[in-house]
């Protein structure tokens, strides 16, 4: 007794359910952050009672970004220059719009205001940097076996 019938699957058509599948994952992505801006700034709801919807956005995308890099191996490794220059922009970026927003704050608060800025995004490109590269060396393995 057969409960499902067997196809051919050939790699045209499994690259094309992935990319499918990745669209619609990054437009969920999408609407998940319209939902939680729209949450906070139009509805005015307190950040803890949409801690849940952030939690899932963060693990969503940053677990999808770091499969990409450690199992596709489709992203590019950035040279020490190039990942010095990423960490200086995400770092001006975020500093010059909590500026921007918040005023320039007093040194002596520096845990809770300069640090994250500074250490945020010497995280994420050190994260990058590193799972990209595991991806690539992962790759060259299969490949040459």
């Amino acid at each position: 007794m057969k409960l499902f019938e067997s196809h051919r699957i050939d790699e045209r058509v499994r690259s094309n359910a992935r990319y499918a599948a990745a669209i619609l994952l990054g437009v969920t992505q999408v609407l998940l952050a319209g939902v939680i801006f729209f949450r906070l700034y139009v509805l005015g709801q307190p950040d803890a009672e949409i801690r849940d919807f952030q939690a899932v956005l963060g693990i969503s995308i940053f677990g999808y970004i770091a499969l990409q890099l450690f199992l596709g191996g489709i992203f590019p490794i950035p040279t020490l220059r190039g990942a010095l220059i990423a960490y200086v922009a995400l770092t001006g970026l975020v500093a010059g719009g909590c500026i921007l927003i918040y005023g320039v704050p007093p040194i002596e608060n520096w845990a809770n205001t300069w640090l994250p800025a500074v250490a945020g995004p010497a995280i994420l490109v050190g994260a990058y940097a590193l799972l990209a590269r595991l991806g690539k060396q992962r790759l060259e393995k299969q490949i040459g076996e």
